[in-house]
């Protein structure tokens, strides 16, 4: 078991009150993610874990479930898969992927013509459409293709949005996507995002 994703998870788990919540599709893709990871056994048992049946996309669920969830699968196929920060970017990817096949996602992105600074730009107000909980800006560097994505009160962890972040760059056709983070606070980071 990753130790730091563990103490991360966990200390998360502890602040997450019963009003921050994520939609339903955030949990269908870390099913998904659990059962490729895994197989049926890992994506059944952490949905045993939360006690729901299904989730429906577009319905809210507390966020604790979705880090208990996170904090299962990391411990079932961490080892297997890149370790526990490897687990959650993969969860974050499929985060990306599911969104941007949303009615907000494909709003953003036909808004903003798929150009990736109009994207990122837009990401924050767009993904506030998909939870409850934190604040998302960004802050651009004099290079075009450089810039600076600032989340606060954010309960997943880093790496989940590491991959969420490159998924959704990818997603706009652009190459050589360079996402790199670190902690700024509790529950806030920092991400400098860069592509070709």
């Amino acid at each position: 078991m990753d130790l730091d994703v563990e103490r991360q998870l966990r200390h998360r788990m502890a602040m997450a009150s019963p009003t921050d919540t994520a939609r339903g599709m955030f949990f269908n893709g870390a099913l998904d993610v659990a059962r490729a990871l895994g197989g049926s056994e890992a994506a059944d048992r952490c949905q045993q874990l939360i006690g729901e049946k299904r989730f429906i996309d577009f319905f809210n669920y507390p966020v604790l479930d979705l880090l208990r969830m996170s904090l299962e699968m990391v411990r079932l196929v961490g080892a297997r898969s890149g370790g526990g920060a490897g687990v959650l970017r993969r969860m974050g990817a499929q985060a990306a992927q599911d969104f941007l096949a949303s009615a907000p996602g494909k709003t953003m992105l036909l808004l903003t013509s798929s150009n990736p600074r109009r994207v990122l730009n837009q990401l924050p107000t767009s993904y506030r459409t998909a939870v409850s909980f934190g604040e998302r800006r960004v802050v651009w560097s004099v290079r075009d293709r450089t810039g600076l994505f600032i989340a606060e009160r954010d309960f997943m962890p880093p790496a989940y949005t590491k991959g969420l972040l490159q998924g959704v760059l990818e997603a706009t056709g652009v190459k050589d996507v360079s996402v790199s983070g670190w902690p700024t606070g509790m529950l806030d980071s920092e991400y400098q995002v860069s592509w070709n």
